[in-house]
């Protein structure tokens, strides 16, 4: 099973995938597996490092899914050609958090600098007013990211099935 993570910046997908391998899952942080900054379209490598330009290697995808065999795999991460792949995906999650959490989040994080900047926050909160209804409109299940990673982690993996 193939399960994938989602949310915008700060929502905690980096986090769960680091709480799903100390519990001994299979996890990957997307950004560092798939991810690079393309043509959204073509998938050409540009060198316009904007966040519209975030986007995943399609065939790494696919080569994941083949070679799964019976391992659960978390994908923790999206890009913006995600839903090229959306059917390799057996369950998919979108983890939620409200305005003041991701301003937190995002101004106080070490892993990355991304949101810090006025405009991405903004950007961030902007995407954050649509989030729960983009997530249902796509069969995601929506997940409470601001509960501590133990309870966000305890109910994808009671949703997924996989406990």
């Amino acid at each position: 099973m193939i399960i994938q993570i989602d949310g915008i910046s700060g929502t905690g997908k980096t986090t769960a995938a680091e709480e799903l391998a100390r519990r001994g899952y299979t996890a990957l942080d997307a950004d560092e597996s798939f991810g690079y900054y393309g043509n959204p379209e073509t998938g050409e490598p540009t060198d316009e490092r904007t966040q519209h330009n975030w986007i995943w290697d399609i065939d790494k995808v696919k080569t994941l899914a083949v070679s799964s065999g019976d391992t659960t795999i978390f994908v923790c991460g999206g890009a913006m050609n995600q839903d090229r792949v959306r059917d390799i995906f057996d369950k998919r999650f979108t983890l939620v958090i409200d305005n003041d959490t991701m301003r937190h989040r995002l101004m106080t994080r070490t892993n990355n600098e991304f949101g810090k900047h006025p405009d991405d926050l903004a950007r961030q909160l902007e995407w954050n007013k649509g989030a729960t209804e983009y997530a249902k409109s796509i069969g995601a299940i929506v997940i409470d990211a601001t509960k501590p990673i133990e309870q966000v982690v305890d109910n994808i993996l009671r949703e997924s099935g996989v406990e």
